[in-house]
């Protein structure tokens, strides 16, 4: 069965000091959308065993599935792969699959200690392959890991979006050029009509010149269809004096 629900949790120092921005969620949160799978948390955490395990075990009891981005590399600070093992109660141990296309890539001279801590991966856990790299990333029962390298990510969460979803999501923005404080009474009338369709409004200006969109979501296109004529009507009547 394909997972219905999803979280991301990310990895990494880089992230919570601001040094790097951080894309991997953002590109997973929509290809999800697009597949049909509900986006309910995206968590980012530090380097530590303790903040990874905590986090993870929580995602992974609350949803479908768990997506990792973050910390699978060679040096002494990414231990995604460690901590992830430590919330699953299982070990850490090289695989031979990896091994074998590492050292077939490098030559065996130049298997170092940062390209064999590459090759471990939890107990148990399958190996998740992509275009872009020879190092796969993993998945051990609800949990995908995969690394932080927005390239790499992105090849490797292509490579697994067919567990995810089925009925994809449609979205439907509908411009506004009024003042949200114009319109939220109404609106909260719609959204309590169609508590099936997620309806969000999001201000581009605010202001004598105030602008938006109001964003509709849905599975199902006809209630979506009706909930945007719905708000369309209720814009063509506001007063805004």
């Amino acid at each position: 069965m394909k997972h219905q629900t999803a979280a991301i949790l990310v990895i990494g120092n880089e992230v919570l000091s601001g040094r790097t921005r951080e894309a991997n969620a953002y590109y997973a949160a929509g290809k999800l959308f697009a597949s049909g799978c509900k986006l309910g948390e995206i968590a980012v955490v530090p380097d530590t065993a303790q903040a990874i395990v905590s986090s993870l075990n929580r995602l992974r009891a609350q949803f479908d599935a768990v997506i990792t981005s973050g910390g699978i590399g060679p040096t002494h600070d990414d231990i995604t792969m460690d901590s992830v093992a430590e919330a699953f109660g299982v070990g850490v141990n090289e695989h031979r699959f990896i091994v074998q296309a590492m050292t077939d890539y490098y030559g065996e001279e130049a298997m170092n200690d940062g390209r064999r801590r590459m090759t471990r991966v939890p107990d148990g856990a399958s190996l998740i392959r992509c275009e872009k790299t020879i190092a796969p990333g993993a998945r051990i029962s609800n949990v995908y890991i995969l690394a932080g390298v927005p390239y790499i990510f992105e090849s490797q969460l292509d490579s697994i979006l067919g567990d995810f979803g089925d009925s994809p999501y449609q979205r439907i923005e509908v411009e506004v050029a009024l003042a949200e404080s114009h319109f939220s009474k109404q609106l909260a009338a719609i959204q309590e009509q169609f508590m099936d369709i997620e309806i969000g409004s999001y201000p581009g200006r605010c202001g004598p010149k105030a602008c938006g969109k109001i964003c509709l979501s849905s599975q199902d296109t006809k209630r979506l269809k009706r909930a945007t004529d719905a708000v369309n009507k209720m814009l063509a009547t506001v007063i805004t004096t």
